[in-house]
């Protein structure tokens, strides 16, 4: 063999061998794991996994608390499963939502919360006064305010609280007698030229809360006219702060707006007239029944006003449930008819 053969033949072998270098190797045997490819993992969110407290357990002065991670769950797809919300309280008011009260008028508050802890001060003398000063001895607010206050104690009694009531619907004629006993309007509404209390539109509370039957420790008594009573915590003990702060914060969350002087006031963020329930007509103690007392018979009226559609005719002497107040009217249910009565040809009847 010449020598430009045997160059020819070496540069074959040489193609053949580096061709060879780069063929894949053959695949594992079946029974052999493949190693995978590494991956990286995707960051997740805290908020996606893990929930925070911010009531109860020392949690009520504003902190976050310990993040409690959720427990991982295995999706189908292999995806991060989304985080499940935490259980919002029943909603109380959906199982009076078809009520022919409308929100602005005013009930008796125990028909709708017949459990609420109810210590109303100024129908008894345990109050600043030392006297009686209300007419009646049970709480009244508007309709649409009793159903802000059943979804505040629903979140309440979640952590284990009740609330307990100490001031609701307050006649105009009641805050004079409270101004004469303090005139500072500071601190009580001066009736005088026109002036009202908040509580005499009858979406204001004053409230505070209990635990296990006892009341909790709070900055002050009701009507601690003094800095004791303000929304300035610094000076009461730690467990008071947080107390008012729990109740601040569920009361702001339902609908309310404290008064930073009184630790214990709440107004509905709902403005009411004080013109529709002012002079309301409310029967000494609780009670639904009425009896129609007039000449011979009052007309039921489709709306609370005297020249309105007569709907229907209560005689005299015939009893009536009494279902919500306004000023000179009552909407009342007789023989399966529901309007409005002119509330001073009525009376209420205690068996």
């Amino acid at each position: 063999m010449n020598k430009k053969a045997l160059a020819l033949l070496l540069a074959v072998l040489t193609l053949l061998l580096c061709g060879c270098s780069k063929l894949a190797p053959p695949p594992a045997p079946s029974d052999t794991p493949a190693t995978p490819a590494p991956t990286v993992e995707e960051p997740t969110t805290t908020a996606a996994i893990q929930v925070f407290s911010t009531i109860g357990g020392g949690a009520a002065d504003g902190d976050a608390g310990e993040p409690t991670a959720a427990e991982p769950v295995d999706t189908e797809d292999g995806s991060e499963p989304e985080a499940e919300p935490a259980p919002a309280p029943e909603d109380l008011s959906a199982s009076i939502a078809d009520s022919p009260i409308r929100d602005l008028e005013m009930v008796r508050v125990l028909n709708y919360m017949p459990d609420l802890a109810v210590d109303l001060r100024y129908a008894t003398e345990n109050n600043y006064t030392h006297k009686v000063v209300y007419t009646f001895d049970e709480p009244y607010l508007r309709f649409g305010t009793v159903k802000k206050l059943m979804q505040a104690q629903a979140q309440f009694r979640t952590m284990g609280y009740e609330l307990v009531l100490w001031d609701a619907f307050r006649p105009n004629e009641a805050q004079f007698v409270l101004f004469d006993a303090f005139p500072n309007g500071n601190y009580v509404a001066n009736p005088y030229g026109g002036g009202h209390s908040s509580h005499t539109s009858g979406g204001t509370v004053d409230v505070t809360l209990m635990k296990d039957g006892e009341l909790c420790e709070m900055p002050s008594d009701m009507d601690e006219y003094s800095a004791l009573g303000d929304r300035n915590y610094g000076d009461v003990s730690a467990e008071a702060a947080s107390n008012a702060r729990l109740l601040e914060q569920i009361m702001t969350a339902n609908g309310f707006t404290g008064y930073f002087g009184e630790w214990w006031h709440y107004t509905d963020n709902t403005g009411y007239n004080y013109a529709d329930v002012e002079n309301a007509v409310l029967p000494e103690h609780g009670t639904r029944v009425y009896e129609s007392e007039c000449n011979e018979y009052i007309n039921i009226r489709r709306v609370a006003n005297a020249s309105a559609e007569a709907i229907g005719k209560v005689p005299d002497g015939e009893r009536m449930t009494v279902l919500s107040y306004m000023s000179d009217f009552c909407l009342i249910e007789y023989n399966d008819v529901i309007g409005y009565v002119n509330a001073h040809f009525i009376k209420p009847v205690y068996d």
